[in-house]
């Protein structure tokens, strides 16, 4: 069976939150001020996947034109968040 773009979408997404999970747990051993700073990025990259997951959800089929620019805004914003959640983790290293 074929993938459709959403079910890819859905997977990717759901690879980022899973991210997100991981990268909370492993904050808990930072500094109080760090992980004041670091809850904040993590809640605004949770808050980003979690419009996307909506976007997605919530997309109707209303022609190519709608289309073609659903499709750049959505993978534009999806590049967004795993470009930011890439950032995070260099960042922290």
């Amino acid at each position: 069976m074929e993938k459709t773009i959403f079910t890819l979408a859905e997977e990717k997404i759901n690879s980022y939150e899973k991210s997100i999970g991981e990268l909370k747990a492993r904050i808990a051993k930072e500094t109080k001020e760090n992980i004041a700073k670091y809850e904040k990025t993590l809640a605004e990259l949770e808050q980003k996947a979690g419009d996307i997951k909506k976007m997605v959800h919530a997309y109707k089929e209303e022609g190519k034109d709608k289309w073609n620019a659903y499709n750049a805004k959505f993978n534009s914003d999806l590049d967004e968040l795993g470009k930011a959640l890439k950032n995070f983790t260099d960042k922290r290293k």
